[in-house]
């Protein structure tokens, strides 16, 4: 009998040491991204703004630097989910705690698979720009990317201007697709992130357009 009493108080300390981690995940992981996005609002502000006048427009837009990994780069703006969030330069470990990331060429601070051979795009270029977020963890930035519908605006907002894309098509595939990493000479947005809620077996593709700078 003492050794069932024994046992059975090693079981429940075990299931109480599930359910902490299972809340850390779920739920501590989110307030340290609530604080990283606070710290990111306020660097955000304080970027210069800039008025992208004749010229090359197309060079023009962007940040006049590269950034380096983690850095606030664009706010990102879905009104039909109810998202406003600060996106960093990156798609790292480090980098998806924070917020979403936005996914750069490689050049030093950025090695592959992370990165792409390709230029990277920014809002409001030809091409893709791409942006990965948690669909789970660290507050779930993308766990409702899956209730976008045709026609619904993905906003962002930049230093150099905003620019409103509208959803066209979203796709599942499997976590090695390379149905993004492609170049596209049209204005787009592509959003990617963990499908099913819970899992990362597949991927689940936001595609949007450029409508409106």
């Amino acid at each position: 009998m003492k050794a069932l009493r024994i046992f059975g108080k090693f079981l429940i300390s075990v299931g109480v040491g599930v359910l902490l981690f299972v809340g850390w995940t779920l739920w501590g992981t989110g307030l340290y991204t609530q604080q990283q996005q606070d710290e990111l609002r306020r660097e955000f502000d304080q970027l210069p703004s800039r008025e992208v006048v004749g010229g090359d427009q197309e060079t023009a837009l962007g940040p006049e630097n590269p950034p380096g990994a983690g850095a606030a780069v664009f706010n990102l703006v879905m009104p039909d989910i109810d998202f406003d969030e600060i996106v960093v330069e990156g798609v790292g470990t480090e980098d998806l705690k924070k917020g979403p990331g936005h996914y750069p060429s490689c050049r030093p601070g950025f090695e592959r698979p992370l990165c792409t051979e390709f230029e990277e795009v920014w809002p409001g270029q030809k091409g893709r720009v791409i942006v990965s977020g948690h669909r789970t963890t660290y507050g779930a930035p993308f766990f409702d990317l899956d209730k976008l519908e045709q026609g619904d605006e993905i906003i962002t907002k930049t230093k150099w201007g905003e620019f409103t894309y509208e959803v066209t098509e979203t796709r599942i595939v499997q976590p090695d697709s390379l149905a993004i990493a492609i170049q596209s000479d049209a204005a787009e947005i592509v959003l990617t992130t963990c499908n099913p809620k819970y899992s990362a077996a597949q991927r689940l593709i936001v595609f949007g357009r450029l409508v409106t700078t």
